[in-house]
C-alpha cells in the first residue's frame, strides 16, 4: 500500500468505508515508517484504542471517565 492511501485510513480509522485488512494494511505501512513526526498523536491513539477494541473486550467509559 503507497503511503498517501495508508495515511488517509490511518487518519480515518474509525471509518466504516474501509475494511479492516485495508485498515491492518494501512497500521503496517506507517509502522514501517522510519519516523513518525508526521502523525499526529490523537491519530496514533485512535489506532491503539481501535486495535485495542479488536484484542479485547473494553467496556465503554461512562460520563466524562474518557
Amino acid at each position: 500500500m503507497k503511503f498517501g492511501k495508508a495515511y488517509a485510513i490511518f487518519a480515518r480509522i474509525d471509518s466504516p468505508d474501509y475494511t479492516d485488512e485495508e485498515k491492518g494494511a494501512a497500521i503496517h505501512t506507517i509502522l514501517k515508517m522510519e519516523t513518525h513526526n508526521s502523525v499526529p498523536k490523537v491519530a496514533m491513539l485512535k489506532v491503539i484504542d481501535y486495535l485495542l477494541h479488536l484484542a479485547f473486550d473494553v467496556p465503554e467509559p461512562k460520563g466524562d471517565e474518557r
